[in-house]
């Protein structure tokens, strides 16, 4: 990420922190008007939003258990004031609406009525980042079928994305997650991307867990834009110390008359790593072939779809906490589940594995995508 993406990635960021705690304090203080004398006090809430980019500094793969409580402390926080404000603003809508009924419009709301808001706007901020942080611990087993001639025989794909193995995702997780791939009994094992952040605090333990992961026909695996914000060369080794056999811009005939063929993430753009075009990829497959595409993004360019069979894709986490999916659907054409692409071909998009920032997820269950393959 260049210096000036971060600059404006850190203005867009702050900006959003600041009005989100503004609209915070003006709810607080219309329900209940007598803190008004303690507003210099309160104002200190805005010093807060400066801790947000303790998260985002430069760090090592190590941690520790404080950096870990103050990393889940402060994305509940800004769960909890996102959410807020988006139920917040959208009743404030609903009140200004009012006007259109004059029978009941009151140009402003009555202290009381403040209170009804403010209490109701926060037990639904506070509902979501609690139920969103149990929900984020449940992954499920998604299953879906895909029938083609090509297939030699039947085999079991199991795709994983997304997990973001940081701070808050660490060995525990992993040792949730891996007896549930195992226990699909997959022939193959398929990551779609953004395997790690920085800040783990045990790397050995997770590779000792991951490298349990059971898959005779192989474990393959394509970088994510976070691999690049993380450190590309870094992750592709942790990712292969792990026991996955990294694709980025290769085609692997793995048996069955199936290919794997993986692309790089394109943030490599905006980074020292040479971008290749998918081109480099999709040429190298061939039409006789059950060919399975590795693309984070769930992007194609037009006539992209006639040189695969099956694409699978992570990246958009299913929006992971609503109402923030409705701003992700709005930039990605393709959201979560599977779609179908014409003359048979199909892209499926998970919702991924794990979780970025705060580990909550509320309207996008996480998940482990058992894909059975058949004749």
């Amino acid at each position: 990420m260049t210096w000036v993406r971060m600059l404006t990635f850190a203005a867009v960021v702050l900006t959003a922190a600041v009005l989100m705690t503004k609209y915070f304090l003006f709810s607080l203080q219309s329900a209940f008007p007598g803190l008004k004398r303690f507003k210099k006090l309160l104002n200190l809430l805005y010093i807060f939003n400066l801790a947000g980019f303790a998260l985002f500094q430069e760090r090592t793969f190590l941690n520790t258990k404080a950096s870990e409580v103050f990393a889940l402390l402060v994305y509940f926080y800004f769960t909890f004031m996102f959410v807020f404000v988006s139920y917040g603003v959208f009743f404030e809508v609903l009140i200004l609406c009012r006007r259109f009924f004059e029978q009941i419009y009151e140009k402003r709301l009555s202290v009381s009525k403040r209170k009804l808001f403010f209490a109701v706007v926060s037990l639904v901020a506070l509902n979501t980042v609690a139920a969103g942080w149990l929900l984020a611990q449940n992954v499920v087993v998604k299953r879906i079928e895909v029938r083609d001639p090509k297939i030699a025989q039947y085999t079991k794909a199991v795709q994983i994305s997304d997990i973001h193995f940081s701070r808050v995702i660490d060995e525990c997780f992993a040792e949730k997650i891996v007896p549930m791939i195992n226990g699909l009994n997959p022939d193959i094992v398929l990551f779609t991307g953004d395997y790690m952040d920085k800040g783990i605090a045990d790397p050995q333990k997770i590779t000792e867990i991951m490298n349990r992961i059971e898959a005779p026909m192989g474990k393959y695996a394509i970088s994510g834009n976070h691999e690049f914000y993380t450190g590309y060369f870094d992750c592709m080794d942790f990712i292969e110390k792990n026991g996955f056999e990294f694709m980025d811009g290769r085609v692997e005939n793995v048996g069955r008359n199936i290919v794997v063929g993986g692309v790089m993430d394109r943030s490599a753009e905006q980074s020292e790593v040479f971008y290749h075009e998918d081109e480099k990829v999709l040429k190298q497959f061939k039409k006789e072939n059950f060919n399975i595409y590795l693309k984070h993004r769930p992007e194609l360019a037009d006539g992209d779809e006639t040189r695969f069979d099956l694409m699978l894709s992570g990246h958009t986490h299913g929006g992971q906490i609503f109402p923030f999916t409705i701003l992700v659907k709005l930039v990605n054409r393709y959201l979560a589940g599977m779609y179908e692409l014409g003359n048979g071909v199909k892209l499926y998009v998970s919702r991924g594995t794990g979780s970025w920032g705060p580990p909550v997820r509320f309207g996008a269950t996480p998940e482990i995508t058992l894909i059975e393959l058949r004749p």
